[in-house]
């Protein structure tokens, strides 16, 4: 016997001489697990300990583990419940397995959890669909975010009817997921469900309240009011959800709109910005023929960020220019050229979530992506029909939650997806008029919650 076994034994007969009656060893002779000094049962059988000179129980204790190699763990667990089950009342059974019950609960929403967060960011993008104008088959098409063609509705007509359309163009979504439909050459606005179903539509040709004359681009702001450019009568008029005319307010060459966080509407009237807030008073305005820091040449596109920063698509002069809501110039970058950072007549553009800045470099056939400050990122495309190539008419034409980048590719005839860093995804679409298949002109796109 070595010292420190020696020690052992020493300290156990001192422990034995001062409490006779405790039971010093716990070693369970059942299933051999040592267990703490004042345990009454073993913790892994149930096994009863004895003080000694006491009596044992009436029935012998049955044997709980079988040392055999070939048991599987599931048997000898099985053996072991058995066990506790002949010591324990029914009372604490039932207690224990309520706490099995609980413990496996846990377990499970623990690995849901787990899986939910892991796949959090492809839920979400798997919730969302993509609704389309084909401006030439005069209808919309519903598709997944992965190209799965889901339902259209339309047909050509001249719009008396709900569902028909004559040229179909911009479309929008409101926080119900209502689909709102600027159509064109019928001068009205058409209101669908999710699913197609028709619910109202308003206008009509004309100059008066709630007429247009060639009406364009649509937003929608935070409670649902619905603007519409009406381009031929050079005036922005406001409505509710439901069609009803709430306002106006003109003398603007329309190009394109857009509302920030707080509701006020930015107006490119190029070669100016104008802004008004949500009931079309005058705010403010800023640019001017020409080429220095603030001036345009023929501006092409206008978008906000999530700080109300302004930037502008400056076509004419090749570069992107970003202000203040206030229309203070900050920064602009950009030059003619085919280099990084250089473009050929700029005309679109986007933000994602990041405030990163997407540019349709429209005669190089490619987009550049830039931080907000300016700073090129990346880019991608050229001319051709190959994945990631684009036509002579193509656009920006949304953004999802995950940053995924949409492009509708006209002569093409189809849409492609790519990741926020260009990375080609997927594509659909070819000519035709079938389900899926699209004209020579896919005119706008919108991105929605199922």
């Amino acid at each position: 016997m070595n010292y420190q076994e020696k020690e052992k034994e020493e300290v156990k007969k001192e422990r034995k001489e001062e409490f006779p009656e405790e039971e010093v060893d716990k070693e369970c002779p059942a299933c051999k697990t040592i267990n703490d000094l004042n345990a009454k049962f073993c913790q892994e059988c149930g096994y009863k300990f004895f003080k000694e000179g006491s009596e044992k129980l009436k029935e012998p204790v049955p044997q709980i583990i079988q040392e055999k190699k070939e048991e599987k763990g599931e048997e000898k667990k099985e053996e072991v419940k058995e066990k506790k089950k002949s010591f324990f009342s029914q009372a604490q059974i039932e207690s224990i397995r309520k706490s099995e019950e609980e413990m496996k609960k846990k377990e499970e929403t623990t690995k849901i959890q787990a899986v939910e967060t892991g796949e959090a960011q492809k839920q979400d993008t798997l919730s969302e669909v993509i609704y389309v104008t084909d401006y030439g088959n005069h209808c919309i098409q519903k598709f997944t975010t992965e190209g799965k063609f889901l339902t259209k509705w339309g047909r050509e007509g001249e719009g008396s009817d709900g569902g028909e359309f004559n040229c179909p163009c911009e479309i929008a979504i409101d926080s119900h997921y209502n689909v709102y439909i600027v159509d064109n050459e019928n001068f009205n606005i058409q209101k669908f469900t999710p699913k197609g179903v028709f619910l109202n539509k308003w206008g009509g040709e004309g100059s008066a309240e709630g007429e247009f004359s060639s009406p364009n681009d649509i937003a929608i702001d935070s409670q649902d009011n619905i603007y519409v450019t009406d381009t031929g009568n050079e005036r922005i008029q406001k409505f509710t959800p439901e069609g009803k005319f709430i306002t106006k307010w003109g003398n603007i060459r329309y190009i394109k709109i857009t509302i920030d966080s707080q509701e006020n509407i930015y107006v490119v009237d190029s070669p100016r910005i104008q802004k008004f807030n949500a009931d079309g008073a005058f705010i403010i305005q800023w640019g001017g023929e020409g080429s220095a820091n603030g001036e345009f040449s023929s501006i092409g596109g206008i978008a906000i960020d999530s700080q109300d920063s302004v930037y502008v698509a400056d076509t004419g002069n090749n570069r992107i220019q970003k202000f203040t809501s206030e229309g203070a110039f900050i920064i602009q970058w950009g030059r003619e050229g085919n280099g990084d950072g250089e473009f050929k007549n700029p005309d679109e553009i986007a933000i994602d979530s990041q405030d990163n800045v997407y540019v349709k470099d429209s005669h190089n056939y490619r987009i550049q992506k830039f931080t907000s400050e300016g700073e090129l990122l990346t880019e991608w495309g050229r001319h051709g029909s190959n994945d990631g190539e684009f036509s002579d008419r193509y656009h920006i034409a949304a953004i999802d939650s995950q940053d995924n980048v949409y492009v509708t590719d006209n002569r093409n005839h189809r849409i492609q997806k790519f990741t926020s860093e260009g990375e080609f995804i997927t594509k659909w679409g070819r000519e035709g008029s079938g389900d899926g298949e699209f004209s020579s002109f896919i005119f706008g796109i919108a991105i929605s919650k199922k």
